[in-house]
């Protein structure tokens, strides 16, 4: 190897990357089947089985080797050499070495002689160039295949600290105690959960349950979560890392996490897959979220309990197969934290489905509200604690705009609303919800809006209503002026 992989060179992850081999090294498996672990977690073409094994040898020795090696002022030889690392090599052997040197001998003479090749990695050490550049140059001499990039590497800091004449602690034996993760400081491991993003912690906090513990130590918080599910695909969105499990276009079954994607056999749930990576994430403790979009159209038994554990929320966005499905997922909330709602019901919703979820404490509880569900006048006296909201009119019943008007001037808390129906020319025109709110209506062609301003009574605040139509829907925008 030349030079670092792309990934460990430049990347912001490396520290990450790093993280994620220190694992695999730790289990001491073999390395063949710890690529394959690495791989399974960022993906096939992530990095390749060369940089892999560069990094993974060399996070294996890492607290042995002393990486800061800073040139003396004048260039050694052989001659600088300490008497006790000269007296580990025949005095003989190097005499002909150094002729084979001079003589820019074939590689032919050393791949027999391991201390000869000891010898030339000494070299190597001695003329303090970058280990990469000291690899190449071992290789023209002895040859490409003789040793591998991790064994030079492990004699070049092995000889370099007998050189310095540090203890020889680089021996390659595994230790009779099997390491893991868990062997690292609590206190390492709190500043490496500091730079992983909430899903790379969640893959962590999975392992056991004392990386959980340190992994929990920080609150795992998401701007957005949107989770989506129809008849073909279960798809979920983590800020902003895409999944999605379910059918492909060809009648497979795949799963994609990140950047990879496998296939999922033909008898297995792709929902229940989909959930077994999702849910971990939603069972976080003390998870915060700013906006969670549920988006569920299939009725699988595997996704009845999506929401296992309530969860700090700020908005939410509710869309599903049935009203019954809508409110389920909204009761599932922490009401008194879930500030925004916005909740679509299913045309199929009866009235006795609308007055639930109008009882249900997180709408009581909300402060801006928005849905599809058409409003009556006499629904507004539940709207009272809200900010703001956005309905739509019932237009199969006459309105009463003025009663419209007089219920919202007692609201304490309103800041604003938009109220809209459809125009069937019978009573939802512009001009017909003007002259009832009692505007003046100025003549010749009817403008495309009208601003009305009503005193609220016994106040010094306004309602300002601007009325107007768009396409084949007149809307009313209310907003308070204090």
């Amino acid at each position: 190897m030349e030079q670092f992989s792309a990934i460990a060179e430049n990347s912001e992850d490396h520290l990450k990357v790093c993280i994620l081999i220190l694992n695999e090294v730790l289990k001491e498996i073999p390395i063949c089947n710890s690529y394959r672990n690495f791989c399974n977690l960022v993906g096939d073409n992530f990095m390749t089985c060369t940089d892999f094994e560069f990094w993974y040898y060399r996070l294996r020795r890492f607290k042995n080797f002393d990486y800061n090696r800073s040139v003396d002022p004048v260039e050694l030889s052989f001659k600088n050499m300490v008497d006790s690392l000269v007296m580990r090599f025949d005095k003989i052997k190097i005499d002909v070495l150094d002729t084979y040197l001079e003589n820019n001998t074939s590689s032919e003479c050393y791949n027999d002689d391991h201390q000869k090749m000891y010898v030339l990695i000494l070299n190597e050490v001695l003329r303090k160039k970058p280990i990469f550049h000291s690899y190449l140059n071992f290789c023209k001499l002895v040859g490409e295949n003789t040793i591998n990039y991790p064994d030079f590497e492990f004699w070049y800091y092995r000889i370099y600290r007998l050189y310095r004449g540090e203890h020889d602690d680089c021996d390659q034996i595994i230790n009779p105690v099997r390491k893991t993760i868990m062997d690292m400081p609590v206190s390492l491991m709190y500043k490496i959960t500091g730079y992983l993003d909430t899903v790379e912690r969640t893959y962590l906090r999975s392992m056991n349950r004392c990386l959980k513990d340190i992994v929990d130590f920080r609150p795992p918080s998401f701007d957005v979560i949107d989770i989506s599910a129809d008849d073909k695909s279960l798809k979920w969105k983590l800020d902003n890392k895409l999944f999605s499990c379910g059918l492909s276009d060809y009648g497979g079954r795949f799963l994609k996490i990140l950047n990879s994607s496998s296939e999922i056999k033909h008898n297995e749930c792709y929902f229940k897959k989909g959930m077994e990576y999702l849910s971990p994430v939603l069972k976080m403790a003390n998870l915060k979220v700013n906006h969670l979009s549920l988006n569920i159209m299939n009725g699988s038994a595997h996704l009845n309990n999506l929401l296992p554990v309530p969860f700090h929320m700020k908005n939410v966005s509710i869309r599903a197969f049935n009203i019954n499905k809508s409110l389920e997922l909204l009761s599932a909330l922490n009401p008194g934290e879930l500030e925004s709602i916005h909740f679509v019901a299913d045309v199929r919703a009866t009235r006795e489905d609308i007055l639930e979820f109008y009882e249900t404490e997180q709408f009581k509880k909300a402060k801006r509200v928005e849905s599809n569900i058409y409003l009556h006048e006499y629904d507004l006296l539940r709207f009272s604690h809200l900010k703001s909201f956005k309905f739509p009119i019932n237009y199969r019943e006459p309105v009463d705009f003025e009663i419209i008007r007089d219920i919202i001037s007692t609201f304490d808390k309103f800041e604003s609303c938009e109220l809209k129906s459809i125009n069937y020319g019978d009573g939802f025109d512009i001009r017909t919800v003007a002259e009832d709110l009692g505007a003046e209506i100025p003549f010749g062609p009817l403008l495309k809006t009208i601003t009305y301003r009503y005193r609220v009574p016994e106040s010094k605040n306004y309602l300002e209503f601007k009325i107007g139509e768009e396409e084949s829907h007149c809307y009313i925008k209310i907003v308070k002026i204090r």
